[in-house]
């Protein structure tokens, strides 16, 4: 009653929850790494290969520079994951310690995963997209209209693109990023694809099936997104 009702108390158990579960999920996940060791190394390979086309395509633009110093990317291991509940989380390890703080946004090599939401010395919990509270501004690629992305609360594969302008043409295979309005996520990292589209001509806004790019059921490596302009950022914020 104490922990359900008092909000410090409440983020100590939290805390101290994180770091015991922590130190087993690790562990284990050690154990699994190991066990699945070939598949990890082509993975990484195939992203080292990647990265190495990207640097030889790299410029000195202005952009790139600006991009460079706002964000900062911090690697992490995905130790625990759900992805069959209504409200999922993940656990990582790295946590204060590492620099991590709440309402960080997480990513992976093939897209969003979700942001911080607790923080413990050497772990940290992650609001998982597939999580009824999670909510992600995006970009249609395409027509650059901005829509919100949630998860449809039903398979861990697809969301739901909420408030789009009925007038706009959309088709199966559009792809949306985010629109970096967040401070939380840099602008164009991938969330999804249409599979459906679901078109009301009595309604103002319209929605769609979403098929993240993101593999929830096989994450294993992510980075936390830390904006280092965000505090300011935030300051500037006007409030109604």
């Amino acid at each position: 009653m104490i922990v359900n009702s008092l909000p410090y108390q409440s983020r100590k158990m939290v805390s101290v929850s994180n770091r015991i579960a922590g130190r087993w999920y690790r562990t284990m996940a050690n154990w699994n790494d190991y066990m699945n060791l070939k598949t990890q190394n082509e993975i990484l390979a195939e992203n080292n290969a990647m990265l190495m086309n990207q640097l030889e395509n790299v410029t000195a633009s202005s952009d790139s520079l600006i991009i460079n110093e706002i964000y900062t990317f911090m690697p992490a291991h995905v130790i625990k994951n759900t992805i069959n509940k209504t409200n999922n989380y993940i656990l990582i390890d790295k946590g204060a310690a590492d620099g991590i703080e709440p309402d960080l946004g997480v990513i992976c090599d093939n897209g969003v995963v979700g942001k911080v939401v607790n923080v413990s010395t050497h772990f940290a919990s992650v609001m998982s997209l597939l999580n009824s509270y999670s909510v992600v501004s995006c970009r249609f690629i395409d027509n650059q209209y901005i829509a919100n992305v949630v998860w449809d609360n039903m398979n861990y594969q697809y969301g739901v693109v909420q408030d789009i302008p009925s007038h706009l043409v959309i088709n199966k295979g559009d792809t949306l990023v985010t629109s970096g309005y967040s401070n939380m996520f840099p602008p164009d990292v991938k969330v999804g694809v249409v599979e459906e589209y679901y078109y009301d001509e009595n309604e103002m806004f319209s929605k769609a099936k979403l098929k993240f790019l993101t593999n929830f059921s096989t994450l294993r490596h992510v980075y936390v997104v830390k904006n280092n302009y965000k505090a300011e950022l935030d300051s500037l914020c006007i409030t109604h």
